[in-house]
Parts: C-alpha cells; structure tokens; sequence
C-alpha cells in the first residue's frame, strides 16, 4: 500500500517565508555590493569561508534509525545547500536569497527521512520489505512486500513518517540552542521535519461518510497516513484484521464515537506540537542571523539567565499505536551544553497518563561531549487493547559519546528501553545502539 507524502504543503510555506524575508536583505546587499570595492570582496569572502565548517555525519543505528539516519540527512541537507550556494558564489554575495535554494533542498531531503526512515524504518523493524517511490511534485511513498503482523505494526507505520521527522527536528533543536548553533540551510529542514505532523493531521478530513476525492473513505484508500493511522486503530477495537486495513479492504463505521474522538485527539496533538516557541526562536534566528545577516550558522535566541545560561520552552507531540502524546520541554543551554527537562501527557481517548524525563545534549568533556537522556510512562488504559497490561511503568534510557580530533571524529549511542512507545525506538523492550564517523569538511 502507497503512503503519499504529500509535502506540497510545506513547499508553500517556502514560498512564503521567502517573499517575507529575501526583498529587504537583496536590496540592501545589492547598495553593499556597490561600495565595495574588489578587495573588500575577496575578504569578505574569506570571512565567510573561515567560519563555516561543515560537519557530515554518516552512522548506522538499530532500526528504526531514526535518530542517527536523521543525522546523515540533516549533514546531506547542509552539504547540498552549500553546493547550491557555491553557484556564482551566490551564498556568499547575495545571502538573502539563500531560502531560494534552502527551502527545496530541505524538501527534497526530508522525503528521505520522512519514507527511508520513518515509514520505511518501521517496516524494516518489522522485516515487510519496504521499497520505495518518488515524483518531481515533492511526493513520495513507501510500500511493503508483507503486510503487517498486528495493528501495532501497522499504525506505526501509519505514523512512522512524521515520527522519524520529529525525533530529527528534536535533534536539530537541540544543536541550535548549544553553542556551536547549526548551520543556517538545516533550519528550514529544521521547521518541517518539526511542522509534518501538523500538515499531515491538519489534511485529514473529518470521519464522516462519504467517497468523493476527498473524504475520509477516499483518502484512506489513497494512502493518507494519518488517516490509516485512525483506521487501524478503529479495526483494532472492533475486532478487524491489520491485513485488511493495509490492502484497503476495511469499511470505516462513522457511527462509531472513538474515530471521531481520536481524530479530535490527533487535532489537538497538531495544534500542540506547532505551539513551539523553540521553533519560532530557530526561526527568528535563521532570518535575523542567516538571511539578514549573512552568517553561516544559526544560534537559536532564548530568555538569558545572567551570563552563562539561556532558557526556552518547546511542545511536541507524538502519535502511538495506542494513544496520542504531548510534550512540554523546558530547557536551559550554555557552553556546557543543553539540559531538557519535560512533561508527557498520553490520552488514549477513553484514559489519560502522565510521564516524564530529562535529557543533557552535549556536555564537553575535553575532547569528548557526553549526552544522556532518561524518561519514564505510565501507559493509560485504551480501547484497542483493553486486556494488555496497562498502568504498568514504562521506562527508556540513553548514553552518547563524541570523540573529536582535528577534521575527524566518531559518535557512539547504546540505550535500553521496555516495552511501550516512545518516539524513535524500537517497539520492543531490549537494548538499541548507534555508531558514527564525523567529518569537518
């Protein structure tokens, strides 16, 4: 079965952040450009040249891979952005017409990580055989040789494209506020690996009968993830097979109070996770900094605590098998890295629960930096699987280390979790671990 990525939505959004943001910035650069004279160019370009080191990533992780492959296509973003900027030394001449090459670049690169490793992640931890399509109109789609095993299976893999773009969007995140920022072509990566979940629950159509192109009906045919994901989920509580529901054979009941009530849940969720004034801060900062000011790398502003501290707030959401989660970050960065602490609400639509963690990106230790992260769950009670095991604590855990010397390093992740959802591991209980080489190129 095809799941369409429909990223159209998100090549809009680059349209317009560029007609607010290039117009000022190439005018004023062009009365620059006018007043300098050949030497002063060649300096500045030097300038520009010396500050922008460019950090490519390449590692393997456990499957899903969401995390480490999102490393890779986040360095592969930035590394094909800088080719375009190389054009005519555009990016160095005319810095605010960077989004023209940033924002289609971006998308392009977050198909790889919304099918590769989202849907397509799932699918190869579920051993499906997923394979892979793609059109010159920003769509893509993931299919699978087997269909899934159970209904877990599959509305993770419903939902496995906007998980895998928010476990990289939470990375990136976490870059800008540390003290090396991240490069400026990766914040535009940055806001639409974050905004895909809200784009892809905000195009579901609301459950209500009907087959025109469209409808709830029709879009579940056609490979809408979200609404797969809402279907799954109604066949597992009224005894239908994931088979079925996969190969579109499944009639959705409308008269049934939980679709509606999921759908509702999942709006909520979307609307949360765009509410993020982490977002907004990387934002402010890609256009003050980047577009505006010419500078190759992005630092997310944040409220300053005295000298050595600044503080943000950040919301995400996350969908389940069998709940929806929000997310509320708080989370303090200086030169000793970034420190997240967060609150987890889960709502299965008939139960709620509560969870919590906190996690350190990138504490230096000499050569090294050291991050970890620790979360705990409650799962709540749900009504796709009423006789599991729920209430029951949850746990997940996490240790990474990076070694660099000169242009050369490498990064190594192992983590154990139980069994339960959390975003960008494995459904199953066990131990997970990650491996990378790092470049300054």
């Amino acid at each position: 079965m095809s799941k369409a990525s429909r990223h159209w939505a998100l090549a809009a959004t680059l349209a317009f952040l560029f007609l607010l943001a290039a117009p000022a910035r190439s005018q004023n650069q062009v009365d620059q450009d006018d007043e300098t004279t050949e030497e002063e160019e060649v300096e500045v370009e030097d300038v520009q040249r010396e500050r922008v080191p460019l950090d490519l990533f390449l590692g393997y992780e456990s499957e899903p891979a969401m995390d480490y492959f999102g490393r890779v296509v986040a360095s592969g973003d930035a590394l094909l952005a800088r080719a375009f900027a190389g054009i005519g030394d555009a990016g160095v001449r005319h810095p605010g017409l960077a989004p023209v090459w940033e924002f289609p670049v971006a998308a392009a690169v977050l198909l790889v990580q919304h099918e590769g490793m989202g849907h397509g992640g799932r699918a190869r931890e579920f051993g499906l055989g997923p394979s892979y399509g793609a059109g010159f109109d920003f769509s893509a789609y993931t299919t699978t040789k087997r269909a899934p095993h159970d209904h877990e299976e599959l509305a993770l893999i419903a939902s496995g494209g906007v998980e895998a773009d928010g476990v990289m969007a939470r990375r990136l995140l976490f870059d800008a506020l540390g003290p090396d920022g991240i490069d400026g072509a990766q914040v535009p990566l940055l806001m639409m690996a974050k905004l895909d979940l809200t784009v892809y629950v905000a195009s579901a159509p609301r459950p209500r009968p009907g087959n025109d192109e469209g409808d709830f009906a029709h879009e579940y045919r056609h490979g809408h993830d979200m609404v797969i994901y809402l279907v799954g989920r109604q066949s597992q509580r009224l005894g239908g097979t994931a088979s079925d529901v996969w190969e579109g054979l499944y009639e959705p009941d409308f008269d049934e109070p939980l679709l509606r009530d999921t759908w509702d849940d999942a709006r909520a969720a979307a609307l949360w996770n765009v509410l993020d004034p982490s977002l907004g801060a990387a934002l402010v900062g890609y256009f003050r900094q980047h577009v505006l000011g010419g500078k190759a790398r992005v630092h997310s502003p944040a409220l300053r605590l005295g000298e050595s501290a600044r503080l943000t707030l950040g919301t995400r959401a996350a969908l389940g098998p069998e709940s929806i989660s929000r997310f509320l970050d708080v989370q303090a960065a200086g030169s000793w890295g970034v420190l997240d602490v967060y609150a987890r609400q889960l709502d299965s639509s008939i139960d709620t629960s509560f969870g919590y963690g906190a996690a350190l990106h990138r504490l230096p230790i000499g050569p090294m930096s050291l991050s970890l992260s620790a979360d705990t769950w409650d799962e709540p009670a749900s009504a796709e699987n009423p006789t599991a095991d729920n209430g029951g604590s949850r746990w997940n855990a996490s240790l990474e280390i990076e070694l660099r010397r000169g242009r050369w390093g490498g990064a190594l992740k192992v983590g154990g979790k139980s069994d339960g959802f959390f975003p960008g591991t494995p459904r199953d209980s066990g131990v997970y671990a990650g491996a990378g080489v790092i470049a300054v190129w």
